[in-house]
């Protein structure tokens, strides 16, 4: 019985890293942030959009401009209806 559970898990996880899953290491190397630090300047770099993605896995960033400084955050979370991945700002 342990050997079938053994291998189903096995079989599973290679199916999924062949699928475009990410590995766990892959996940762990980089944090969101460096990987995506093109998008986000920041606001005193000028950047007055606020940006985000709702999870770690979506490519696409969602944003809007007009949020006051201070108010990001909150933006995010009520566009994602949960707490965002990511939050910043881009130009």
């Amino acid at each position: 019985m342990k050997m079938k559970t053994l291998l189903l898990g096995l079989v599973s996880g290679l199916l999924l890293t062949a699928c475009g899953a990410p590995s766990p290491e892959e996940e762990a190397a980089e944090p969101l942030g460096a990987t995506e630090q093109a998008v986000c300047e920041g606001w005193a770099a000028g950047g007055r959009q606020c940006t985000w993605k709702c999870t770690g896995t979506e490519s696409k960033w969602s944003g809007w401009a007009g949020v006051a400084y201070g108010h990001c955050e909150a933006t995010a979370t009520s566009a994602c209806g949960r707490s965002p991945a990511a939050v910043c700002w881009s130009r």
